[in-house]
């Protein structure tokens, strides 16, 4: 039997073609600081774009800098709405924390009005997971990079 690892793949906007790896058991915060455990300002495509395209960026500046926190235990995703912008789950908005069964299938979370996300399961063999980034990892350097500004 091939295990399951939860991810979380980026779908719309800056994020698209992420994917990262998620540790179960742990909080992890998703927004646009730097501080954030997934930094969307640590995306290849925002790392691409010209400085002043990005500050323009009326979509991608209405994630919060922390927008959400999730957890993963066993094949459950906890989510929390942490902005003032809204999150939408499946194209519903986030009021309160909401418990979401990877195995049934995999969920679509929005940020603000364009970044999306895909959590899920994949098996241990698929070819994404080559690519996919580590939270830890992330977070590692997140934290060198403490005093950059947001």
């Amino acid at each position: 039997m091939v295990d399951m690892i939860p991810v979380l793949l980026g779908t719309a906007g800056m994020v698209d073609g992420e994917c990262y790896l998620l540790d179960k058991g742990k909080d992890i915060v998703i927004g646009r600081s730097r501080s954030c455990d997934i930094s969307l300002r640590r995306t290849a495509t925002y790392l691409k774009t010209p400085p002043s395209q990005r500050d323009a960026d009326h979509d991608f500046n209405t994630v919060s800098r922390r927008h959400i926190r999730l957890n993963i235990t066993n094949n459950t995703a906890n989510v929390q709405d942490l902005s003032t912008n809204g999150s939408f789950c499946n194209g519903e908005p986030m009021r309160d924390p909401i418990n979401i069964d990877l195995g049934t299938g995999p969920c679509t979370v929005r940020m603000g009005t364009r970044e999306s996300v895909q959590l899920l399961l994949l098996p241990s063999d698929d070819p994404r997971l080559k690519q996919a980034q580590s939270v830890s990892m992330q977070t590692q350097k997140n934290l060198g990079d403490a005093a950059d500004a947001d």
